[in-house]
C-alpha cells in the first residue's frame, strides 16, 4: 500500500504542478501580509506552493515545494525557480538555515546558467529571481551574524539588478537597494554608492523606502526563535537525548555551500522521530511565548521529516511504530493553531492527519490511540 501524502503529489517524471489543496483557497493569513512592493514570481508556473503559504497552509506548502525541487532535477531553470519557492516556504514553516541554503542554491543556478538563458522575458524573470534570492540570503545571513556572506550575497545581486537595470528593469534594482539600505542602517554603515550612479537615477525613492520596510518586517525585527537549533535552546530542552539526536541529524549549515538544502536532500532521519515527537506533543498544550513557538517550529520540522519519509516509501513497512506519534504530533499542532486562532494552520494540520487515519485504516480500528486521533480529527476544521 503506497503511504499517503497530503494533497496530490507532483509527478515526478512528467513535472506537471499538483492540484490545489483540498479546501483551499482560504483567508490569507494576516501574518503573511506583505510590504513589498515588487515580486518576479508573482503569477509565474511553477510557484503554486507560494499560494498555500499566502493561505496559511505552512506545513502543505513546504511538502509542494519539497515535491517541485524533487521533481525539477533534469531542468536547472525549473530547479533554480523552486528552490528560490522553497527558501520562501521554509522560511516562514521552519529552520531558516535550510531557508537560506535553498536560496543560496537558487542563486548559485541561476548565477551559473546566466549566459544560457539568452535575452527574453524567461531570462528576466530569472535574473530577477536570482536578484531577489540574493537579497533574501543577504538579509538571513546578516541576521545570522554572518557579515561576510551577507556582503558577497549583495555583491552577486548587484551585479544583476545594475544589468536589468540598464535593460530597462528597475524594479530589482530598488529591491535590493532598500533591504541593503536596512541592514547598514542596523550597522552605522553608510548608504551610499550602493548602486552605479546612473541605476538610482532610474529609481523611484518610495519603492526603496518600501523595500527597506518590508525587510526589517519580515526578516530584520521577525520575533524568533527562526532556527532549529535556537527553537531548541528556547524550548529549555536543547540538552535532552531526544533533541541532542535531532539536532545532529537535522542540523544544516547555512552558512557554507551546502549539499542538504531540501528537505528531501535532509533527509527523514526515522529512528531519532518518535521521542521527539512525542515531546513536542506534550509540550504544546502547556508552553506559551518564546518557548511556545520553539516547540512549534520543532514540531513543523518533525513533521516535514515524517513527510519526506512517506514520499519515500519508508514508512510502508514500519507504519507501526510511527503512525500514533505522528498523528499525534498533527493533532498537536492543530489545537494549537487553533487555540492561536489560526484557523487554516488547524485546518491544514486537520487534513494531513485525516488522511494518515483514512491510509492506516485497518490498523488502526480497535485501537485506543487510534480512537482519541478520530475523535480529534474531528475537531479541527476542514
Amino acid at each position: 500500500m503506497a503511504f499517503w501524502r497530503r494533497g496530490t503529489r507532483q509527478d515526478r517524471t512528467s513535472g506537471t504542478t499538483p492540484r490545489r489543496l483540498p479546501g483551499t483557497p482560504f483567508p490569507v493569513s494576516p501574518s503573511l501580509q506583505s510590504v513589498s512592493t515588487y515580486d518576479p514570481l508573482d503569477d509565474q508556473p511553477g510557484t503554486e506552493p507560494l499560494a498555500a503559504l499566502r493561505s496559511g497552509a505552512l506545513l502543505s506548502a513546504v511538502d509542494q515545494a519539497n515535491d517541485a525541487v524533487d521533481a525539477a532535477h533534469d531542468d536547472w531553470y525549473a530547479l533554480a525557480r523552486s528552490a528560490a519557492v522553497l527558501g520562501r516556504t521554509q522560511y516562514r514553516s521552519g529552520d531558516a538555515e535550510l531557508a537560506v541554503a535553498a536560496f543560496d542554491q537558487a542563486v548559485r543556478l541561476y548565477n551559473d546558467n546566466s549566459r544560457a538563458m539568452g535575452h527574453g522575458t524567461e531570462a528576466a524573470t530569472g535574473l530577477a529571481t536570482l536578484v531577489d534570492c540574493a537579497g533574501r540570503a543577504m538579509l538571513l545571513h546578516h541576521r545570522q551574524g554572518r557579515g561576510k556572506l551577507a556582503d558577497s550575497a549583495f555583491d552577486v545581486g548587484r551585479l544583476f539588478a545594475e544589468f536589468l537595470a540598464g535593460n530597462g528593469l528597475t524594479a530589482p534594482a530598488s529591491q535590493l537597494l532598500g533591504r541593503r539600505a536596512a541592514v547598514l542602517q542596523r550597522t552605522g554603515q553608510p548608504t551610499s554608492g550602493l548602486l552605479d550612479s546612473g541605476v538610482l537615477s532610474l529609481l523611484a525613492p518610495q519603492d526603496t523606502l518600501r523595500e527597506a520596510a518590508w525587510a526589517v518586517e519580515e526578516y530584520l525585527e521577525s520575533p524568533g526563535p527562526h532556527t532549529l537549533a535556537e527553537a531548541l535552546r528556547a524550548t529549555g530542552a536543547e540538552k535532552q537525548h531526544w533533541a541532542t539526536a535531532l539536532t545532529d541529524a537535522l542540523t544544516v549549515g547555512g552558512g557554507r555551500k551546502e549539499d542538504r538544502w531540501s528537505p528531501t536532500l535532509r533527509g527523514s532521519h526515522l529512528a531519532v522521530l518518535p521521542n521527539a515527537a512525542r515531546a513536542v506533543s506534550r509540550a504544546l498544550g502547556d508552553t506559551t511565548g518564546t518557548a511556545g513557538n520553539g516547540w512549534r517550529l520543532t514540531g513543523r520540522e518533525i513533521h516535514m521529516c515524517y513527510s519526506v519519509a512517506s514520499g519515500r516509501g519508508e514508512l510502508r513497512h514500519t507504519l507501526s511504530d510511527h503512525a500514533e506519534l505522528w498523528g499525534g504530533l498533527l493533532l498537536a499542532l492543530g489545537r494549537d493553531a487553533l487555540r492561536a486562532g489560526d484557523t487554516p494552520l488547524a485546518a491544514d494540520c486537520g487534513g494531513w492527519l485525516r488522511g494518515l487515519l483514512t491510509q492506516t485504516l485497518p490498523y488502526t480500528l480497535g485501537t485506543s490511540w487510534g480512537e482519541e486521533l478520530r475523535a480529534g480529527a474531528e475537531g479541527l476544521p476542514a
